[in-house]
């Protein structure tokens, strides 16, 4: 199992609704474990797990073409 944090920069900071539409639709992508919206220079962080090192690309593919998000900032987790 590989995992990484992914940190989001929003494309456009709107409101309530549109936050409310990017936290479902992050959801909705397959390895996506957590979502959760920061005050600070980034805007959202991701918790994604995948089988292996394809499975993890092909989630974060996924992420980075979700209405909303503006680009992607990835932190892979050594398994230890």
């Amino acid at each position: 199992m590989m995992a990484a944090f992914v940190f989001i920069q929003m494309a456009d900071s709107g409101g309530w609704e549109e936050i409310d539409a990017l936290h479902e639709a992050l959801h909705a992508v397959a390895g996506v474990k957590t979502v959760h919206f920061l005050a600070g220079p980034t805007d959202v962080i991701v918790f994604v797990e995948g089988a292996d090192q394809a499975a993890l690309a092909d989630t974060l593919g996924l992420l980075r073409g979700v209405k909303g998000v503006g680009s992607t900032d990835t932190r892979i987790v050594w398994p230890l």
